[in-house]
């Protein structure tokens, strides 16, 4: 193992389908003194001056970045010297101007990201509200070339002395969607609890980073002010308690079972 050099991956996981490729990053670096967390509101950002590389993975909502990614880079102190880093993002069906996004709030932190990618993933909003297509619910095709190919070339930037920020180019396309990506952000989706279903397990809870759920009573109730429509407590409540709608109770779910299936799938590919 590699000890001259520390990496860290920061992610942001709504149902999983970041996660998923963060811990196949993980597993794929592992010849470095390497660590992988899940960020937090409440994170201890001292411990980021221990790591000479970070990795950062969040999903694109509605064409920009994850409102809990966001807010954690935002409150990031300033490094008092340059950062190297690497940024992903995970879209469903457009990717817009997301890493764009990112990249220029890492630019007054002194955050340089040397390199970025994204990777088509299911989505954990089609996959619930739309009629069941089958690219909602899988990775885009050849998805192990690609993370191979984003291996290497975070290796050679680790080694290298070059420190310039690499930036996509503008998505034009995203000025015909604007209506939608306003739309979308803007409608507020109302979450219910079917109580003769629910478990009080709390697991929704215990989840969700933008502490949605109230846990004081008999069962968890939602508040939705500060929801970012992951859908995580949807897709991943033991016993579908969760809904939007009845429509959405028995629709395929993002779960656990269902990105290790993938998980194990890729690493296969990437032997």
């Amino acid at each position: 193992m590699e000890y001259t050099h520390r990496i860290l991956i920061l992610y942001h996981s709504g149902a999983g389908s970041t996660k998923t490729i963060a811990e196949l990053y993980y597993e794929q670096l592992d010849m470095y003194s390497i660590d992988i967390n899940p960020i937090g509101l409440e994170y201890d950002y001292k411990k980021l001056h221990d790591y000479s590389f970070i990795i950062f993975a969040f999903p694109t909502y509605h064409c920009s970045p994850s409102p809990s990614m966001m807010q954690f880079i935002k409150n990031m102190p300033t490094f008092d010297k340059p950062k190297k880093a690497f940024v992903f993002t995970t879209y469903g069906l457009l990717s817009g101007n997301a890493l764009r996004e990112f990249i220029k709030e890492c630019l007054p932190k002194n955050i340089i990201v040397n390199g970025y990618s994204v990777y088509r993933a299911p989505a954990a909003d089609g996959a619930l509200l739309l009629p069941p297509i089958p690219f909602m619910f899988d990775f885009e095709k050849n998805i192990a070339l690609k993370i191979k190919s984003d291996i290497k070339r975070i290796q050679q930037m680790i080694h290298s002395e070059t420190c310039k920020v690499q930036c996509p180019s503008y998505k034009l396309y995203e000025i015909l969607n604007y209506p939608n990506k306003v739309g979308g952000k803007a409608y507020r989706h109302k979450l219910k609890v079917l109580e003769n279903h629910c478990v009080n397990c709390k697991k929704c809870a215990d989840d969700c980073i933008r502490k949605c759920w109230n846990t004081a009573g008999k069962y968890p109730q939602y508040k939705g002010e500060e929801c970012e429509f992951c859908f995580k407590c949807v897709h991943h409540c033991p016993n579908e308690a969760i809904i939007i709608s009845a429509k959405t109770r028995k629709r395929t779910k993002l779960n656990e079972s269902f990105y290790q299936d993938f998980k194990e799938r890729i690493k296969n590919e990437l032997l």
